[in-house]
């Protein structure tokens, strides 16, 4: 039955009712209770923003069978057109908008609900307060009159992130001798350049490489049985070479129970959530037994170029086994 408001309307509430015994040329109008009426919306947000939707309510009683209706819309910059809602129609320049009540099915009631159904926060009413004000009269000639203040928020700025997407690491490779020539499965990610590493291309370089290193891959098929598993260099699960790392990352990391549709959809407050609320494993920087679908949480070590971030990591592929052929791949999500 609604149709949208060509201009948009909007809404954060803080519910103002006034009752009048007088109209607006200050005469007396019939002794009695005027009829009682509130505006609201239902279903109200902490906070209103262009796109959003609202829906304005109308509440009244009366001691009388109420006759007449009308509503206005107005801030410091606009008069709003409400012609375009079903059963509102213009009274005339600068005069309050009509409301048919027999439209609205409330026509000679003594209380009942006037739904202008839903509108549409227009971007045109930003930092904008809107004030609607909605009068009731009975047959009695007493008028009740209920306004509710609107304020329309700028859509706040977003959430300073960055992601990385098909991230594949291997499982780790070496001779049966440990010799450090076959160390080049790419085991190792960092999230301050987006690459991954091998041990070779961390240890045979006079760069700090290792200062950047977040994660490191691991396939358990041994006893412990840990299987797919992600790790922080300071709690991965074996010496592999790191004996020569000049840096330890601990990159805290955590089980949780968000899903792929939560994860991308996430935002820096859902992230921090998700990290305060996971689960860390045997350590709180490896998780074992990884399956598709699992999301992380993690947050990077403190002393690391940039400082701790928060993230979610979520497991998209696996290939088990600890040969040339197991790997892991992920996505990430989080803090810039």
């Amino acid at each position: 039955m609604m149709k949208l408001l060509k201009n948009g309307l909007l809404l954060a509430i803080t519910g103002l009712f006034i009752f009048t015994a007088c109209d607006e040329t200050g005469d007396e109008l019939p002794t009695g209770t005027a009829p009682n009426v509130t505006v609201s919306v239902a279903d109200p947000q902490d906070e209103y923003f262009p796109g959003d939707e609202v829906n304005v309510l109308i509440e009244f009683t009366a001691d009388a069978p109420i006759v007449l209706g009308t509503i206005s819309a107005e801030s410091e910059n606009f008069s709003l057109d409400l012609s375009a809602i079903d059963g509102i129609s213009a009274a005339g320049e600068n005069e309050p908008y009509t409301i048919d009540l027999n439209a609205f099915g409330v026509a000679n009631q003594t209380s009942g609900t006037i739904d202008l159904g839903l509108l549409v926060i227009n971007e045109g009413l930003v930092n904008e307060t809107i004030t609607f004000t909605a009068a009731i009269g009975d047959e009695e000639d007493r008028i009740g009159e209920g306004d509710l203040d609107v304020a329309v928020s700028a859509l706040p700025e977003p959430d300073p992130l960055t992601s990385f997407s098909a991230i594949l690491l291997a499982a780790p490779l070496q001779d049966a001798d440990g010799t450090t020539a076959s160390k080049t499965s790419k085991t190792f990610f960092s999230t301050n350049t987006g690459e991954t590493y091998s041990m070779n291309d961390i240890n045979s370089t006079s760069d700090p490489l290792s200062a950047n290193i977040d994660f490191g891959y691991f396939y358990g098929s041994g006893s412990a049985n840990t299987e797919a598993t992600i790790a922080s260099p300071a709690n991965y699960p074996f010496d592999y070479g790191q004996d020569a790392w000049g840096t330890l990352n601990n990159t805290l990391i955590r089980a949780t129970d968000v899903t792929e549709s939560q994860f991308n959809e996430a935002n820096l407050t859902f992230i921090n959530d998700a990290f305060e609320n996971g689960t860390p494993g045997s350590t709180d920087g490896r998780i074992t037994n990884l399956s598709v679908g699992d999301v992380l949480a993690f947050e990077t070590d403190s002393d690391k170029d940039g400082g701790a971030k928060r993230g979610l990591l979520l497991v998209e592929a696996i290939t088990a086994g600890d040969g040339e052929d197991g790997q892991i791949e992920f996505s990430i999500i989080m803090e810039e």
